[in-house]
């Protein structure tokens, strides 16, 4: 039976989508657990488990939830015996946060890979909705083909591929603020209270997921503004009526009580005293404090070779050697065509993340990879489409069609060269991820997550209890037995090192750093190097 041609787009649309899922899912099998996600998953799962919410209380509790809920059916063994959960109780404790997530992994090793793999399912799941809502929004905006191409450039852009597969907190704090966007656009369309009620359902699960959300606050009000022609259209009667200040004044209500009702809902659950202070958890304030003072302090960030305490320009070249090379001509492109044109749509749409974008780099104090600007991509990609979509209209832009076709494909190459590899992901303007040491460090590039290939590299190679500098948590030799001896001076050795301990966590953490200037005999996922040296 022939398919009408309204239904294709649909299977079009699924299949791009169940691939993605697909990519993420079987880059992500052999994928060690990443720093962050240590704790995260524990902490979820003894948040459902204990309704106790004393496990890292730095962030928000709402994603963490969320991975905890599938551990509930592998019901693995959560040792609230230990000393670690006892500190935790006492205070605010990172060190103690992450140690009790290793006494739980030791506790259950052999569920190990089902626990992290059930956890990961949740935030790629995330992911392939983000997605879709990328491709709505677009579609909605300027049709099917600028949605198709925003849904490509999203589903192989390799820095979301990346953090698509983590039980962190960066991509659920993606989706949140994007569909808090949207939501507030069909709204501003239509005029119907259940779209702004949903938009701030979203931004609030957004803030309690991760206090970076606050900045989303003013953000989305600028953007409530940018909305006001679509808002008087959709609304004649209530601004005949009223003042527009009253209008704002009634969203701005609403943004600002939905937060507090839904964290007074989740953290009712707990029993910690004192449970509230004029209205808001005690734990988030407690959290909220510890974060500010933590984060204004700052730490020293890697950047080009060299350690400094203070990086503005740290997320911008982040973002031009990490994003492909497709992907960035296709943005000058759209740069260009949007200031040829003044598409407002486009601009509205691009507005959220650049904003974003010179908040996080005037402002941040911790330069621990992309991933902290990872909110702008969707916002981008939607930008990109638009605008080329806008273009695109004339029928005299053959030659136009067929080079955004071509870096489409480049772009679409460019990702599945990486896989499974893609947090060290680099572009070619630095010579790809060999080179990526040169100019960038931690979740950049290695987060701990290539145990597993290394431990495969150990047995095919004969490696007995080998020499192995590893950052990860918890530690290697719950998998593999090795040794842990840095050697702080050329020498004849045989040494396997991630390459975070080869650069260093700090300007004086530099023990390891002389091995930059020799070959690694192999590169395992391109964040362990293991040398050979005569």
């Amino acid at each position: 039976m022939k398919l009408s041609k309204e239904i294709k787009p649909s299977y079009i649309v699924f299949i791009v989508l169940v691939f993605f899922w697909s990519l993420c899912l079987l880059s992500v099998l052999n994928k060690y657990l990443t720093v962050d996600e240590s704790v995260y998953i524990v902490a979820g799962y003894s948040y459902l488990k204990e309704l106790d919410f004393r496990m890292n209380q730095e962030h928000p509790i709402f994603a963490k939830l969320l991975y905890g809920i599938p551990l509930l059916f592998i019901n693995p063994k959560l040792p609230t015996k230990s000393e670690n959960w006892e500190r935790m109780g006492q205070r605010i404790d990172v060190g103690a946060s992450y140690n009790f997530a290793a006494d739980f992994y030791n506790e259950n090793k052999d569920e190990f890979r089902a626990i992290v793999l059930s956890a990961r399912v949740v935030v790629i799941t995330l992911a392939a909705l983000l997605a879709f809502f990328v491709f709505r929004w677009t579609y909605e905006l300027f049709g099917f083909r600028a949605a198709m191409l925003a849904l490509l450039i999203f589903c192989f852009e390799p820095n979301i591929i990346a953090h698509a597969r983590l039980a962190t907190l960066d991509m659920p704090l993606t989706f949140f603020v994007f569909v808090s966007f949207y939501f507030f656009w069909k709204y501003a369309q239509s005029s119907k209270q259940i779209f702004l009620w949903v938009s701030a359902i979203a931004l609030s699960l957004a803030i309690l997921t991760k206090y970076t959300a606050l900045l989303f606050f003013p953000l989305l009000f600028l953007f409530a503004l940018s909305q006001y022609k679509a808002l008087r259209i959709a609304q004649p009667s209530f601004f005949k009526k009223h003042s527009e200040l009253l209008h704002y004044a009634s969203i701005f209500l609403v943004f600002l009580f939905i937060p507090i009702v839904i964290a007074n809902l989740l953290y009712a659950f707990e029993s910690y005293k004192p449970n509230y202070y004029l209205f808001i958890p005690a734990r988030m304030l407690e959290g909220f404090d510890f974060i500010s003072r933590w984060v204004s302090a700052g730490r020293e960030g890697y950047l080009l070779g060299e350690f400094r305490t203070f990086i503005p320009e740290y997320f911008l070249i982040a973002f031009l050697i990490k994003s492909t090379l497709p992907f960035l001509i296709l943005l000058a492109l759209s740069i260009y065509l949007f200031l040829k044109n003044r598409n407002k749509e486009a601009f509205s749409i691009l507005m959220p993340a650049l904003l974003f974008f010179i908040l996080v780099s005037l402002f941040s104090r911790f330069y621990l990879g992309l991933r902290y600007i990872l909110p702008a991509y969707p916002f981008l990609c939607v930008f990109i489409s638009g605008s080329l979509a806008s273009e695109l209209k004339d029928a005299n832009k053959r030659k136009l069609s067929i080079a955004i076709v071509a870096l489409l494909v480049w772009h679409i190459y460019s990702s599945l060269s990486i896989f499974p590899h893609y947090l060290a992901y680099f572009n070619e303007l630095v010579g790809g991820p060999a080179n990526g040491p040169k100019y960038l460090s931690d979740s950049n590039i290695d987060w701990g997550q290539d145990l597993f290939y290394f431990i495969e590299f150990a047995r095919e190679n004969s490696l007995e209890n080998p020499n192995f500098i590893y950052f990860g948590w918890p530690y290697a030799t719950m998998f593999l037995q090795a040794r842990y001896e840095p050697i702080c001076k050329p020498t004849n050795t045989k040494i396997a090192v991630s390459v975070t301990r080869i650069i260093g966590l700090t300007k004086d953490d530099n023990c390891l750093r002389w091995l930059l200037n020799y070959e690694p005999k192999a590169r395992i996922g391109w964040s362990i190097y293991y040398y050979e040296i005569e």
